[in-house]
């Protein structure tokens, strides 16, 4: 170093601990000033913080470069601390030759400089660290923004604890405010399977070797009911720290269509054959009588409901056999042994729903003279029929629920929760779709029996079936007095009527026609067409059986509507509502041309 050099820097040969070269080559801005905040010495760094060249910094004040707010304030702490500690660290904010302010933390410490009492000051540029640090604030934000937009539940972990939670964790969990959750443990999760899984995958985080995954486990909220949820897990860095985020979401519906599906692929296959052997023939299932398409399809998913234990929900008009289809599933089900017990809902009185339902004690209100069971105690083991559940309220609704999905019922006036195994078939004539939006019913409700939707069609889609089930309620009511013969003219008059009661109509109109040996369609309307009068049964002496019968007037019903529409077989086959292929082979079955 050059005598000038030496001149220029004015080496602090006093201190010993300094040497010109770290005093240069550091990076953070290093400034010796004397007790009155004149400018001694400053290395390099400290000049490109404040933007003044060397020469231009010696026997300037220190003050001019703390911003004006913070002079009085930075210069009595920083001077007073060092000379009564000998050394202090603050933050401050250092001002620019152009006027821009640089954030900056201060280390001071007494030192002696050329013999006299001096100050050493070490400036720490944080420009760089609060750009991180608004970063980091921006990055949560989103973070926090985005979560709540979803609804999967979100957490951030970290040491096992909550850091961050969304609404629809709370909304999941059952958790009223996020209060109940931060910061809090594990536990709060409500599922020991969840705990050890992120227990687990907090050790690898800790290795740094935490690799997405996901886990699906049966969990619980905090008032008790059960649900499975499936969750998703990643490495992130929270707060400056790496940590785990996860995501829960609610799959309690698909979980139990899967355990529905398996269930089946465990005895459909033992089940259909053994169910099949047992029809008497291929247009029959038990009560169930018909051959169309759309009762076909019924077959199938009664078979299908009746080898599992999935709730089963039953829609269709009034009249169209609903609880006979429900009836059927039991029959056919692992819990025929037991009780079928049929409840229609629309007659059980809003106050007396839990004691109709879960029973009540003797004494528990007045004209409770004996302990009475209530449905889920007649049900148990077997299948208890919810029909016209579109009439519940939606509070009756809840209770019902909570007693469905396991958490048992108590009898009125009883404090014991009582818990009993039974299968629940609902049905109901109206639209519940219609009804979630009207605030009629609840949507976990209708989620909880909608897993097999049977849906019946009324009897003017499938006339098609009213030959067989003529034959089959002319059986039924005959006893011993079986009609071999029945008029074509009825049979003419059955097809053109619309049937608005449905089966349930042309049940009682057979019945009244074998019992009165007439036909009279009590609701029918002026608009129905064809002929709608009485009509008297007309035996003849020939021995032809009413298999023959109903073939010949099947016959002359399509002559008739084909000669109707000039023998256009696409327009008669829209005119009869049946599919043309069906009219195609109809009329090779008679050999029509």
């Amino acid at each position: 170093m050059t005598d000038s050099d030496k001149k220029k820097y004015k080496l602090p040969m006093d201190s010993g601990r300094f040497s010109r070269r770290v005093f240069d080559v550091a990076l953070d801005g290093i400034a010796i000033c004397d007790e009155k905040g004149v400018f001694l010495d400053t290395n390099q760094a400290y000049c490109h913080m404040t933007g003044v060249s060397y020469q231009d910094l010696q026997g300037r004040q220190v003050e001019d470069f703390i911003v004006q707010e913070e002079r009085d304030k930075i210069l009595k702490e920083f001077i007073s601390t060092m000379r009564k500690a000998g050394s202090v660290r603050l933050k401050a904010t250092m001002l620019h030759q152009d006027g821009s302010k640089i954030p900056i933390e201060l280390t001071g410490a007494r030192i002696s400089y050329e013999g006299k009492p001096a100050f050493l000051s070490i400036v720490h540029d944080l420009r760089e660290q609060k750009q991180k640090e608004a970063e980091l604030l921006e990055s949560e934000e989103r973070y926090r923004i985005l979560t709540e937009s979803v609804t999967d539940g979100v957490i951030v972990i970290q040491g096992n604890q909550l850091k961050f939670v969304n609404n629809a964790f709370l909304s999941i969990f059952n958790y009223s405010s996020k209060e109940d959750v931060l910061m809090k443990g594990l536990d709060v999760l409500m599922c020991p399977k969840l705990q050890e899984y992120f227990k687990e995958k907090y050790i690898t985080l800790e290795k740094g070797d935490l690799s997405e995954s996901i886990i699906v486990a049966d969990c619980s909220t905090n008032d008790g009911r059960e649900f499975w949820a499936e969750a998703r897990c990643k490495i992130i860095m929270w707060e400056g720290t790496p940590a785990i985020l996860a995501t829960l979401r609610d799959i309690t519906e698909s979980m139990l269509k899967q355990m529905a599906v398996e269930e089946e692929r465990d005895s459909l296959f033992r089940e259909n054959i053994s169910l099949r052997s047992t029809m008497k023939d291929r247009y029959r299932l038990g009560e169930i009588v018909g051959k169309s398409p759309a009762i076909q399809k019924i077959y199938d998913l009664v078979i299908k409901a009746s080898a599992s234990e999935a709730g089963v929900a039953v829609y269709g008009d009034s009249g169209t056999g609903k609880e006979l289809i429900a009836r059927t599933i039991h029959e056919m089900s692992s819990r025929k042994e037991k009780e079928f017990v049929p409840v229609n809902c629309g007659a059980v009185q809003e106050t007396l729903f839990e004691s109709e339902f879960f029973g009540h004690k003797k004494g528990s209100f007045t004209g409770a003279h004996r302990d009475k069971k209530g449905f889920f105690d007649a049900a148990h083991g077997g299948t208890l029929f919810l029909d016209e559940v579109g009439e519940l309220s939606t509070g009756n609704q809840v209770k019902l629920l909570r007693a469905i999905d396991g958490a048992g019922y108590s009898p009125v006036g009883d404090e014991k929760v009582k818990k009993a195994d039974v299968r629940i078939i609902v049905a109901t004539n109206r639209d519940p779709k219609e009804m979630i939006k009207k605030g009629l019913m609840r949507e976990d409700f209708f989620y909880r029996v909608h897993i097999i939707p049977i849906t019946v069609p009324p009897l003017k889609d499938r006339k098609d079936d009213i030959p067989l089930l003529v034959d089959y309620f002319l059986e039924k009511f005959g006893g011993e007095k079986k009609i071999e013969h029945f008029p074509l003219k009825i049979l003419e008059a059955m097809y053109n009527y619309e049937w608005p009661g449905n089966v349930r109509e042309l049940q009682n109109v057979l019945q009244r026609y074998n019992t009165l040996g007439s036909i009279d369609f009590v609701n029918i309307h002026e608009d129905q067409p064809g002929e709608m009068m009485d009509m008297l049964i007309e035996f003849n002496d020939q021995n032809v059986g009413l298999r023959d019968n109903l073939d010949a007037f099947e016959k002359q019903y399509l002559v008739r509507a084909l000669d109707q529409n000039r023998w256009n077989r696409g327009k008669t086959a829209a005119m009869l509502k049946i599919p043309p292929k069906t009219l195609y082979r109809k009329m090779k079955k008679y050999q029509l041309s």
